[in-house]
């Protein structure tokens, strides 16, 4: 068995005593860190932590070589090596507990930093992509601006808020310039649909009225056609009329006298009529041609022209006795056809 003064010896080979132990304690437990910027305090502590690191290491080393003598040696060793190890830690421990107050607010400060550089970014690339721009995997465009604007992935990393700025300046008049482009052309469109109705409406206005001028010409032919129908029905009727008495003066003794007195009668009353009637149609034409200038004054020149040649066409052609004034008439007739034809077919052309 070693003996006690033996151990005492070796005990004696630590060099460090209780009376050291707590000095240290009581000089280095009371170092403390305030904050992140105590530097001096944090120093202090790091340097107080190495030396207690390095005695307690000592120890350890001390331990191990005592221990090599003997197994009851060593376990004094252990004993006494455990309880200044236990002294130590704490002490160890607080200093430790000291420097992580400056690590993790390090740490602390350098993840809010990279947290908000995320967030700045983030915010750019959400701007970007508010007005309208889209990320093709290295730039960020506007479909729809010129060859060349586009902002580089790094550029939106590594600008400045004023260089920024400016970059979504030049975006934004983009933005604006493409609205007012997408605001005139829909504008354009509806003053040409206004355009186009109004055209529409004038067109129908127009064929309206051509319409109904078609219609007053039909109307005008028709009746004049009507009231030639009634002249040649009643040469008719005095023809039929004059016939039948003079079939009945044939028959009475003075045939001839009734034959003379009938004629006479008949060319009298139809010579009156026939002037009647002319008169009546003089007066009508008249009408007619007052209405047809009103009507013809306000349509466009080819209507003008093919109406000309009607009223032209409609003059009747007296009744002449000699064969010379009727040469002349069916010539003149014959040259108006082909006038009358000429001029319709110039009208039509217009």
């Amino acid at each position: 068995m070693v003996e006690q003064s033996l151990i005492t010896t070796a005990l004696k080979e630590y060099n460090i005593t209780d009376a050291a132990i707590e000095k240290l304690k009581s000089d280095y437990m009371a170092i403390s860190v305030k904050d992140v910027n105590d530097k001096e305090g944090y120093d202090l502590a790091h340097t107080a932590r190495m030396d207690i690191k390095s005695r307690r290491v000592d120890v350890e080393k001390k331990r191990k070589k005592l221990k090599e003598d003997a197994l009851e040696y060593g376990r004094a060793v252990d004993k006494e090596a455990k309880r200044i190890t236990s002294l130590l830690e704490p002490i160890e421990t607080y200093l430790e507990s000291q420097e992580k107050i400056v690590d993790d607010e390090k740490a602390r400060i350098k993840a809010e930093a990279e947290a908000k550089e995320a967030a700045r970014i983030q915010a750019r690339i959400d701007r970007l992509f508010a007005l309208g721009c889209s990320f093709n995997g290295q730039n960020y465009i506007l479909p729809f601006a010129p060859a060349g604007y586009s902002c580089p992935q790094a550029i939106v990393k590594t600008c400045n808020d004023e260089q920024f700025e400016t970059i979504c300046g030049e975006y934004q008049k983009l933005v604006d310039a493409e609205k007012a482009r997408i605001e005139s052309e829909k504008a354009a469109k509806i003053e040409e649909e206004k355009r186009l109705d109004k055209i529409k409406e004038e067109q129908a206005a127009e064929a309206k009225r051509l319409a109904d001028i078609q219609a007053a010409q039909d109307k005008q032919a028709a009746e004049i056609k009507a009231a030639q129908d009634a002249i040649e029905a009643e040469k008719k009727r005095i023809a039929d009329v004059a016939a039948a008495r003079l079939k009945a003066i044939a028959d009475a003794q003075a045939l001839e006298n009734a034959k003379k007195e009938a004629a006479d009668k008949a060319r009298i009353e139809t010579e009156a009529r026939i002037k009647r009637e002319a008169d009546e149609k003089e007066k009508r034409e008249v009408r007619e041609k007052a209405n047809a200038e009103k009507k013809a004054a306000r349509a466009p020149d080819k209507v003008k022209l093919i109406a000309l040649a009607d009223a032209i066409d409609k003059v009747p052609f007296p009744e002449l006795k000699t064969k010379e004034a009727a040469m002349y008439a069916r010539n003149f007739n014959g040259q108006l056809a082909a006038a009358l034809k000429y001029l319709r077919d110039e009208a039509e052309a217009l």
